[in-house]
């Protein structure tokens, strides 16, 4: 039976429609180039967001500071055991790095080759380093020359000016942190008697910050003796170096801030 003409149209437009799909319903290929049509904005956005950056190193982890402030966050390629619990990512360039002093030289991978914030530290005879824990703890480590505190061979406090001014830094920046005081010396001398000196003298620096106020969680004491120097204690003829050994002798104060 012949249908009415405007009923015929009708399925032969349907028909045209159901020709330019496939079985699932998704555009056929283009029948003058195979090619499927082109996906949507929207598809495109997110499978690029789900591309690793391309500018982020073999085996490095995504940064989560700007350590030489060029607006981008700086990857880090490794990390690091410096003694007695400390952990630390290393960046994988580090480009404010701090320099020798008094024409001492780093020894490798020393811990003050890490960056560090624009702190003001007056009246603080020492400097502050920044860095993260492989969990992602923000860490400040202030380090300061324990000949400032204390008497060749001595754990007794002289002046306490140091002290005194980074407890004010310590509460104003970083209050409720926990502290780790870290006691080293120079690698004269025998290993225990190194290892002992530096204990006694974290735990006098420990008693001091808590009987002074510093605003933290806790506060406890580890001794390195000579096992953590940050510069050579040799120059470059063999020679002792005063400065070198000098630099070593030291005070770091460990800050953990609070997730």
């Amino acid at each position: 039976m012949l249908l009415p003409a405007t009923a015929a149209g009708v399925l032969l437009l349907a028909g045209a429609l159901l020709a330019g799909c496939d079985s699932g319903g998704a555009p056929a290929a283009s029948p003058t180039t195979g090619t499927a049509a082109p996906a949507s904005t929207e598809d495109t956005a997110s499978s690029a967001a789900e591309d690793p950056p391309a500018s982020l190193p073999p085996g490095a982890q995504p940064g989560l500071d700007d350590y030489d402030g060029d607006g981008q966050k700086d990857p880090t390629c490794a990390t690091q055991d410096f003694g007695a619990g400390l952990v630390l990512r290393i960046p994988c360039q580090i480009g404010n790095a701090h320099d020798p002093e008094n024409d001492t030289r780093l020894v490798k991978d020393s811990l003050y080759r890490l960056p560090g914030p624009d702190v003001d530290l007056t009246g603080v005879s020492g400097s502050i380093l920044e860095a993260r824990t492989p969990e992602g703890v923000h860490v400040y480590i202030v380090t300061f020359n324990s000949d400032a505190l204390f008497a060749t061979g001595s754990a007794d406090i002289g002046s306490t000016d140091t002290l005194d001014n980074t407890i004010k830094v310590i509460n104003k920046l970083y209050p409720n942190g926990t502290i780790q005081v870290r006691g080293h010396t120079d690698a004269t001398g025998s290993a225990s008697a190194n290892q002992t000196l530096s204990q006694r003298r974290a735990e006098t620096v420990r008693a001091y910050l808590t009987s002074h106020g510093v605003t933290a969680a806790s506060v406890t004491a580890a001794g390195l003796g000579s096992t953590q120097p940050l510069v050579e204690e040799k120059n470059t003829d063999g020679s002792a170096s005063t400065a070198g050994r000098a630099f070593n002798r030291r005070v770091e104060l460990v800050i953990r801030l609070p997730k």
